[in-house]
């Protein structure tokens, strides 16, 4: 079932505004009603990062072995390049079929928790897979985008560096600083999308940047402050477990028995971060549903 973010039942404040309140009002809401479907999925995922690891280790065996035979040995210099050169290759395939995953993870995740979809687990999935691919897209033109914004900094700063270091050093602060808004506001600008691809179905990378850009027009503040709540709780879910952690490590006296906090913490820490890893999914998903203007009406099914 799908709720047209346009749909019959959005006001005008709806489309024009963003609901703080009923932003994480949403988020819990759908956090308590999908949990379980929600932490299956991220078992999924945590499932075929570990079989993905597995593999990894035996086709690193399997090179090293290949390698030295064919090299005749570990001390052949032939043997140890062409080792180096299937480890590299492995590395790099591997590490793109994990950015992958994470991506795919985190479409169907926000697929689950969206409020504008009722989906099933097996459609949730095959969405996350269907988009982790124009997400690997976005990433590219993003990171190009960055890049290009860096190095026009970067040859204002060296141009200001042939007359004196100093300067150089005190245009890049102000360039930082100046630039630290920017990057804020394109956050707020591109928040939403990873549900404007999983959820909205918008798999072309250029379109989907665009129809963020849209959505968003108008309420980058507000996004901005949900944001800084949004942050605010994650320090306090976060946080305050580490610092219990770290102070009952250091707070014991020399030559003491480590406290209970010390050693079970870590394995605290597991459960705490996968539901936090929910919730996040669940905020972008009400985020999404806020800005789209969808909120309303999501709202009044949520708590039907």
């Amino acid at each position: 079932m799908h709720f047209h973010p346009c749909g019959k039942g959005m006001t005008a404040r709806g489309f024009f505004m963003i609901d703080i309140g009923r932003v994480f009002s949403t988020s819990w809401a759908m956090l308590r009603q999908r949990f379980w479907l929600l932490a299956g999925m991220w078992g999924v995922f945590f499932a075929i990062q570990l079989a993905g690891l597995f593999v990894l280790g035996i086709l690193m065996a399997m090179v090293g072995v290949a390698g030295a035979a064919a090299g005749g040995g570990l001390d052949d210099p032939t043997a140890m390049a062409g080792l180096g050169v299937g480890v590299i290759l492995l590395m790099v395939l591997f590490y793109g079929a994990y950015l992958v995953l994470v991506l795919a993870q985190q479409a169907a995740m926000v697929t689950l928790a969206s409020p504008l979809e009722q989906p099933s687990f097996g459609g949730a999935l095959n969405r996350g897979f269907k988009s982790a691919l124009p997400f690997f897209g976005i990433t590219i033109v993003l990171l190009l985008g960055y890049f290009a914004i860096g190095g026009v900094l970067g040859l204002l700063i060296g141009a200001a560096g042939m007359g004196s270091p100093d300067a150089a050093a005190m245009l890049g602060g102000v360039l930082l600083l100046l630039f630290l808004p920017v990057l804020i506001y394109f956050g707020c600008r591109f928040a939403v999308l990873v549900p404007v691809v999983a959820v909205d179905e918008v798999f072309n990378p250029i379109a989907a940047i665009r129809r963020s850009w849209n959505v968003t027009q108008g309420k980058v503040w507000r996004i901005f402050l949900c944001t800084l709540v949004f942050l605010l709780i994650s320090a306090a879910v976060l946080g305050l477990p580490l610092l219990l952690i770290f102070g009952a490590a250091f707070g014991a006296a020399d030559g003491a028995e480590p406290s209970a906090m010390v050693l079970l913490g870590p394995l605290l820490m597991l459960p705490l971060f996968i539901i936090y890893t929910i919730f996040a999914s669940a905020y972008n998903a009400a985020l999404h549903s806020e800005v789209t203007g969808g909120g309303a009406e999501a709202y009044e099914e949520v708590f039907a």
